[in-house]
């Protein structure tokens, strides 16, 4: 078997990452210091949620990673970050608005690899 890494992802080794792990904590901290406080979502949600606005041919739901777990849910892998953080708003009605926050994290798509 030959050792790779599937098309468009990474190995960041500890050099790379610490280089990433600057830049974040600069984000973080600006972030912060405007008033913005941290959230985390989920990066597996259920595929009704991710596909929820958009009609059947959009160019977008061809590009979502989707699968079915042992309970048979159809699930996805988040492909932005707006989605889960919706989901945050309507599930925390008491939330004041505007509410100020930011997310660093990972999102998947099954698109075209392209450079850049």
């Amino acid at each position: 078997m030959k050792l790779i890494n599937v098309k468009g992802t990474y190995d960041y080794l500890p050099r790379d990452m610490k280089i990433r792990n600057k830049i974040t904590d600069i984000l973080r901290k600006n972030f912060e210091c405007y008033g913005y406080l941290p959230v985390e979502t989920p990066i597996l949600n259920n595929y009704d949620l991710l596909s929820y606005k958009y009609n059947d041919d959009a160019e977008i739901l061809s590009e979502i990673y989707r699968l079915t777990d042992q309970g048979d849910r159809d699930l996805g892998l988040r492909y932005d970050l707006t989605v889960p953080f919706c989901k945050i708003v309507g599930l925390n009605k008491n939330l004041s608005l505007p509410f100020r926050r930011y997310e660093i994290g990972r999102v998947f798509r099954n698109g075209p690899v392209k450079l850049g």
